[in-house]
């Protein structure tokens, strides 16, 4: 896997995208969903998957020790800077913006810290129009994985 591919993470959301059932299953059983698709998750981790496509955005980070659910892809290349740890823990919401990432009005912000045992990810929200491999690809990257990004 090289260091830019999402290519296991863009499989799962496009699937999710596309069957809801899927979806579903995604959110109540995320290991039994990617399980599916032959990806192996370490039986030691708990797993949980956020929706981003409500009135809640879910941004997931790991202050105790930087872990990412690498068996989707690789993590973000600040993910373990002790300063990106810092600031998003003091102020997430201003992390978000400097991201490029502004929550709306009425979009309220929940943080998912986790651990060395827990690994948890966002399933984007879905761009309006056909769910394509290239929309995908644009989409679904290792910052939208955990809500930094949309």
């Amino acid at each position: 896997m090289t260091q830019t591919d999402n290519s296991e993470a863009r499989r799962v959301i496009m699937r999710a995208w596309q069957d809801s059932d899927f979806k579903s299953l995604l959110l109540r059983d995320p290991r039994g969903a990617l399980e599916e698709l032959d990806i192996y998750v370490p039986e030691h981790l708990s797993l949980a998957v956020y929706d981003n496509t409500g009135s809640t955005h879910h941004m997931v980070i790991c202050t105790p020790c930087s872990c990412y659910p690498s068996f989707l892809g690789t993590a973000p290349h600040y993910w373990k800077d002790p300063d990106y740890k810092a600031a998003i823990l003091r102020d997430p919401a201003a992390w978000l913006e400097q991201m490029g990432t502004n929550l709306g009005p009425d979009e309220a912000l929940q943080v998912v810290d986790t651990d060395v045992n827990s690994r948890a990810f966002v399933i984007p929200k879905q761009p309006e129009g056909e769910v394509t491999e290239k929309v995908v690809e644009r989409v679904v990257t290792t910052t939208s994985l955990v809500g930094h990004t949309r």
